[in-house]
């Protein structure tokens, strides 16, 4: 394993959710994003699920994702905190520490940003017993945040420390929000950074980017945005994020291509995205072997 903070998802890679695994492992990664219904659609069951990843060594970044919770009301709310609960369970049972929380998309989802908070603040109180952190990510697309700043205001507004924020660089990048704006998130509140590119120089329109933002994300390195992305980055290291960087790519071809192909990809852009943006060494491989032989 050489690439300790980053990691990559199960949803960029098609097959039974061992064959993901493996493909991730054997690329160098030692953690992994997790889709849950990669899990609860295990054939044995989702314990069977649970028992792969706990098998295959890789550490669970985090189980994705919880979506259109925040901002319901009565029936509608009292269903998606059961949803929570048992997404917060399967975390739990997979060692994982993270739950990715999506802006709502829901028409029937309030925009009023204090009943977001009070929502999001009660979620992040079931996850406390588990010890599992809430990570809310804004949207281009949501009713509740569409991107980082308001989601960031909204974590504030929560106060509570197992609440924070999750950075998608493709919205950052798509959406030609300013890269000062980076400025605004607290380290210690941001818990997750996803990044990928694509293959336009721009997208021209929000149906556009919805579409290019489920179907033909790339990973960093082979994008058409290699520069801004690494800007984007550098901005957070610099500003003292400490934290996991995941590859969240979703792209239709590369489902349709063995996933130990796209895990040489991913590999690909974990070195570039470690060597030439975060200027960090990797590991050299059996250096210990090496020193044996030298003495």
């Amino acid at each position: 394993m050489i690439f300790r903070d980053i990691g990559m998802a199960t949803a960029s890679l098609v097959g039974s959710l061992e064959t993901k695994l493996a493909a991730v492992r054997s690329a160098g990664f030692s953690q992994v994003m997790i889709a849950a219904a990669d899990v609860v659609s295990h054939p044995g069951g989702t314990a069977a699920g649970v028992r792969a990843v706990r098998a295959s060594g890789l550490e669970v970044t985090g189980v994705e994702a919880l979506r259109d919770f925040e901002g319901l009301e009565r029936q509608l709310h009292a269903y998606k905190v059961d949803v929570a609960k048992a997404m917060l369970e399967i975390c739990a049972d997979l060692g994982g520490r993270l739950l990715l929380v999506e802006a709502s998309t829901s028409k029937h989802a309030s925009a009023d940003p204090a009943a977001i908070a009070r929502d999001l603040a009660k979620l992040a109180v079931l996850a406390v017993p588990l010890g599992i952190r809430v990570a809310y990510k804004g949207q281009p697309w949501s009713r509740t945040a569409r991107d980082f700043r308001q989601a960031a205001d909204i974590v504030l507004r929560a106060n509570v420390s197992n609440l924070g924020v999750a950075v998608d660089a493709f919205d950052v990048l798509a959406s030609g929000v300013p890269l000062d704006d980076l400025d605004i998130l607290d380290p210690d509140q941001t818990f997750l950074v996803q990044v990928s590119d694509y293959m336009w120089q721009e997208v021209r329109s929000a149906e556009e980017q919805a579409a290019t933002a489920t179907h033909f994300r790339v990973f960093p390195g082979e994008g058409a945005h290699s520069e801004a992305l690494s800007e984007f980055i550098s901005r957070l290291d610099t500003n003292g994020y400490v934290g996991n960087y995941s590859f969240d790519v979703y792209n239709d071809d590369f489902l349709q291509m063995p996933p130990e192909v796209v895990s040489v990809r991913a590999r690909r852009a974990a070195v570039w995205l470690a060597e030439t943006v975060l200027r960090r060494a990797l590991p050299v491989p059996n250096v210990e072997r090496l020193r044996a032989l030298r003495s």
